[in-house]
């Protein structure tokens, strides 16, 4: 059968579902969670809780729920979603997430409440340190019932397989990992409009010109899970958040090349299009025609336009997937869509590989 693969609104966050059918029965996997109004807003549901409606409507179950990393926007919608009756608490099996305790415990380093300095992140919220608190100190009350989140510290280099799927990790590495290991600060909140930041207005080729790469050099993003996932003979590549140099790093380790690149049905764009984290090098490493975008284009001018110039600049013919189909014609002149040897689609709520 086919794999089905879901890429839900989650605002400007991350949510996605993959569905696989394993002797018999169907499993679910969801990866991150977007922000809490990717669950329900004004007590209105929103995408994260209907899909999990579907899936209770089955009598089917989460069978494993991945948390890349602890930013806001992806997981406040699973915070959220274990608070609720009835929802994550009931419906998950398991679960993979490198949280503080497991990160301090890995490098043998004292966890005390001085790490636990609340955060603010570019959004002006309270992010993700304090919220992965939560969910740890969660989970961890759920395990004396039952086993829900056993699994060690997951890093670059570690494969598993689960229900006939196989999960490849190409990040966090360790010295990302270690970069955690730090009183966290409180950092000044910043606006979370984006219209100044962003380069639609430039074409891609003014874009290309003008084109010089400078790494993300987020602490949280460097420590998101990225991972190969194949079904069969279906795969994607998953990047989170995740930092370009440590995702070519380890292809390279796992012997894939310009001249043999690593071939997969549909990449999700690292960190929601932004220029830091998509890089000519990365790019080199795969062959792909499908690049999903998931943000919904409010916070801090992502997707950058330049992430999607340097992507049809080295798959010209490529599809670019948004999940918010309203950014096309926001970022694209319609000459450029005129004229375009690229596709750029809404992605879906299903999506078949």
């Amino acid at each position: 059968m086919d794999l089905e693969f879901r890429v839900l609104q989650a605002e400007h966050g991350d949510a996605i579902v993959i569905s696989v059918d394993f002797e018999g029965a169907r499993k679910n996997i969801l990866i991150d969670g977007g922000p809490a109004k990717t669950f329900e807003f004004r007590n209105i549901p929103r995408p994260l809780k209907l899909c999990l409606n579907e899936i209770k409507s089955k009598s089917e179950f989460v069978d494993l729920l991945i948390l890349t990393h602890v930013d806001d926007d992806h997981i406040g919608g699973l915070l959220v979603g274990f608070n609720k009756p009835g929802y994550l608490s009931d419906l998950t099996k398991e679960v993979w997430f490198n949280s503080g305790k497991l990160v301090f415990n890995h490098f043998n380093q004292p966890l005390d409440d001085s790490n636990y300095v609340i955060l603010r992140n570019n959004t002006g919220g309270n992010t993700s340190i304090a919220q992965g608190i939560k969910l740890e100190d969660y989970l961890e009350e759920k395990n004396k019932n039952s086993p829900l989140w056993t699994h060690p510290l997951i890093k670059a280099g570690d494969e598993f397989e689960r229900f006939g799927c196989k999960f490849k990790f190409l990040s966090p590495s360790l010295e990302k990992l270690e970069k955690l290991l730090v009183v966290w600060e409180k950092k000044k909140a910043v606006s979370n409009t984006s219209g100044a930041n962003k380069d639609y207005s430039n074409s891609l080729e003014e874009l290309l010109l003008m084109d010089e790469f400078k790494e993300d050099n987020s602490i949280h993003n460097g420590s998101s899970l990225a991972f190969i996932f194949e079904y069969l003979d279906k795969s994607l590549l998953l990047l989170g958040d995740a930092h370009p140099s440590v995702i070519a790093a380890n292809l390279k380790l796992l012997g894939y090349s310009a001249n043999k690149p690593l071939k997969v049905n549909y990449v999700k764009v690292s960190h929601h299009g932004s220029k830091a984290n998509t890089n000519d090098e990365l790019l080199s490493l795969l062959d792909c025609n499908n690049f999903i975008i998931s943000a919904n284009g409010r916070h801090h001018g992502l997707p950058n336009k330049k992430t999607l110039a340097r992507i049809l600049n080295r798959f010209p013919t490529g599809n670019l997937y948004f999940n918010y189909p309203d950014l096309i014609g926001e970022i694209f002149s319609s000459e450029e869509l005129e004229r375009a040897n690229f596709k750029a689609l809404h992605c879906k709520d299903v999506i078949l590989v």
